[in-house]
C-alpha cells in the first residue's frame, strides 16, 4: 500500500491562483464583448467590409471566454472541497486511531 498525503492548505492555495486565472478570463470576456459592442474599432472604412467576416467569430470567442471562464470557477470550487474532504477525513481518521487506542 503507498502512502497518501494531500496538502489540503496547498490545494487552497492553488484554488485561489484559479480563482485569479477565473477573473483573468472573465476580464477578456468584457473586453470582448466590448469590441463586439462598438463596431468602430475596425474604422470607418472597413467596417462594413470586415465585420461580416468578424462577426461570427466574435461571437463564437465570447461564448467560449464565457464557458472559459465558468469553467475555471467550477474547478476552484472543485478543489476548495478537495482540500475540506481531505481534511474531513484525516480527522475522522484521527479521531478513530485515538479511540481505538483507548
Amino acid at each position: 500500500m503507498s502512502d497518501v498525503y494531500i496538502d489540503s492548505e496547498g490545494v487552497r492555495r492553488h484554488a485561489s491562483m484559479v480563482d485569479e486565472a477565473g477573473r483573468m478570463c472573465d476580464e477578456a470576456t468584457a473586453g470582448a464583448q466590448y469590441i463586439d459592442l462598438h463596431d468602430e474599432v475596425y474604422g470607418i472604412l472597413c467596417s462594413p467590409l470586415v465585420l461580416p467576416l468578424v462577426q461570427p467569430l466574435q461571437d463564437w470567442a465570447i461564448s467560449e471566454l464565457k464557458n472559459g471562464a465558468d469553467a475555471t470557477a467550477h474547478v476552484a470550487e472543485l478543489l476548495r472541497a478537495v482540500a475540506a474532504d481531505a481534511d474531513t477525513t484525516d480527522g475522522n481518521a484521527a479521531r478513530m486511531i485515538k479511540e481505538s487506542g483507548s
